[in-house]
């Protein structure tokens, strides 16, 4: 996805475009516009005249036409001004930056020049809502002032940082202008929301919620911006906003389409660089609902899923409420997704959907649909385990299962393989730490029985040799507590899981009690292991074992290819 940061001051700084291209790639952007200092007449002094601001802003954008956009910042009462707008167009100058410092937007002068720009067919970058100069000016920027614009045609503007802390006036205006379209069709001015932070982060959500929500149809008018500097473009500062933004979203169900809008192709529309006829919904009266920010197939997508997945009927009642009331996009990925999330039924609904994408890949490659459903069985296993923990309808484990997703586990038979690295050194394969190795991993999916394993294990050769022909190894790799080799104390030589350990030579043991949160439950420890109860022989040994102060390991394992 392609992303445009639409507001970036120079600030009367030597240019030096190679460096802010190179700036905006670290963090992910494609490209900017950048706005030219300060105009003398609205700041003797940190401004610069007219041509001053001209040249800076045109050589702050040169050899990159197509990813640097040039905006001049112009005030309404410097001299020359409708001379100096058709010189300016005439040197590149792409949009017009206006903050009203000393005067407002329905003064006659101000009016007059809008008229003007509207004519060359440029748009208009305001700064809306508070204004930190030092002086008493926040009352010129009130969006409702903005009212005055409705009736120039052919204007296009924005409204910078969406009026903080006005942000309702500005939405109510932003109502309004669509719902003229009724009235007087082409013949309004055009309103476009700038996102650019001026919320402080606390009230981030709130604005994308109220903006995105309200029902209005502002997919074509949103940008995006960081407020950075040109001259000193902070990564860190863009990516962290895209951040904030993105978990926003994801939360609100807010599209991959309309993303793909806000972050690029409304601009190009704004600038007058892509001619786009678009179809805006308008409100009417106490019928604001006019839009949704949703994809409405995503809700068919993840049921689909929920289905051929086959869960369990006790799962229904919750899981088709939670369906019905959390918005998913479908924007998200597994590469972006907040593995850490805690809301357990949005984590399933989000799994569910991004199935989908896994499907494709899966086909692309052609491997078998049956190894997809048993790969994605997981997600059936791991609700079930961690509803009963939290005594609801909960996906956890979402560490674990963005192997899944991400196309780096997959389950061939009886077990499970995850592209990896060597943790130690095999000697006698000639295998060094960090080399390529198959990580085999056991899901609870039944007995383990070793002749299943042995031929899961041969599949596999096939597969991967088949499929990712580039991904050398030596060597099959396990690191669990079923080659706790201390088992052998309490288990005969033809149990299942000795069977399983002898396949491989062990390299390294360390003490751990993880064996117990298999085979007693998820939250069980050496300390509340007496709040549980043993349901076999194997567990009644091990229960007994860690009551009489017994050690447990986990083992880390090799097996030739």
């Amino acid at each position: 996805m392609k992303i445009i940061d639409m507001h970036i001051h120079a600030l009367n700084t030597k240019p030096n475009p190679n460096y802010l291209i190179k700036k905006l790639e670290d963090a992910g952007i494609f490209g900017a516009c950048v706005f030219s200092n300060w105009p003398d007449r609205a700041n003797a002094t940190l401004g610069t005249s007219f041509d001053e601001r001209l040249e800076e802003v045109i050589n702050w954008t040169k050899d990159y036409e197509d990813r640097l956009y040039p905006v001049l910042w112009i005030h309404p009462y410097e001299e020359n001004i409708i001379e100096n707008l058709h010189k300016a167009v005439k040197a590149g100058v792409v949009a017009f930056k206006i903050i009203c410092t000393d005067f407002y937007v329905y003064d006659e002068q101000c009016i007059t020049v809008l008229k003007e720009i509207a004519s060359l067919n440029k748009p208009v970058i305001f700064h809306t809502g508070i204004l930190w100069d030092g002086q008493v000016s926040s009352n010129y920027n009130r969006p409702i002032n903005w009212e005055s614009l409705l009736n120039i045609k052919g204007l296009r503007f924005s409204m910078g940082h969406c009026s903080w802390p006005w942000i309702d006036e500005c939405i109510a205006l932003y109502g309004k202008f669509l719902n003229a379209l009724r009235y007087n069709g082409d013949n309004n001015a055009e309103m476009f929301f700038d996102i650019t932070p001026g919320t402080p982060e606390i009230y981030r959500e709130e604005l994308l919620t109220k903006l995105f929500t309200i029902g209005y149809d502002v997919s074509n008018n949103i940008l995006f911006g960081t407020d950075a500097s040109a001259h000193e473009y902070s990564d860190s500062w863009a990516k962290n906003w895209l951040d904030i933004d993105r978990n926003i979203m994801d939360k609100l169900g807010f599209s991959k389409e309309n993303r793909e809008k806000l972050y690029y192709e409304n601009l190009l529309r704004f600038l007058g660089k892509k001619n786009v006829n678009v179809d805006i919904a308008t409100p009417t009266t106490d019928n604001s609902n006019a839009w949704d920010c949703k994809n409405s197939k995503v809700i068919d997508i993840i049921e689909k899923w929920y289905k051929k997945l086959e869960f369990p009927k006790c799962f229904d009642d919750e899981f088709y409420e939670a369906l019905s009331t959390i918005p998913i996009s479908d924007a998200i990925t597994i590469e972006n997704y907040d593995l850490n999330c805690k809301d357990g039924k949005r984590n399933l609904l989000s799994f569910l959907f991004m199935c989908d994408e896994l499907e494709r890949k899966y086909e692309e490659k052609g491997i078998d649909t049956e190894i997809l459903l048993d790969t994605l069985n997981d997600i059936v296993i791991w609700t079930k385990t961690w509803s009963e923990i939290k005594g609801e309808l909960y996906l956890g484990e979402l560490h674990w299962l963005c192997r899944h997703l991400g196309m780096k586990l997959f389950k061939i038979g009886r077990l499970q393989f995850i592209f990896g690295k060597a943790e130690v050194n095999h000697a006698d394969a000639d295998v060094a730490i960090g080399d390529n190795v198959l990580e085999i991993h056991v899901p609870a999916t039944g007995p383990l029985d070793l002749e299943l394993c042995e031929q899961s294990i041969n599949e596999a050769k096939t597969f991967f040799a088949k499929y990712f022909p580039d991904f050398d190894f030596e060597s099959f790799t396990c690191h669990s507590w079923l080659l706790d080799t201390s088992l052998k104390e309490i288990l005969n030589e033809d149990s299942n899981i000795i069977k399983f350990q002898n396949m491989f030579k062990i390299l390294k043991e360390d003490e751990s009690f993880s064996i117990l949160k298999y085979l007693f439950g998820k939250t069980a420890t050496p300390y509340n292991l007496s709040n549980f109860q043993p349901t076999n022989n194997f567990t009644e040994k091990v229960f007994e074992k860690v009551k009489n102060g017994g050690s447990f390991y986990i083992s880390y394992g090799y097996l030739n290819k």
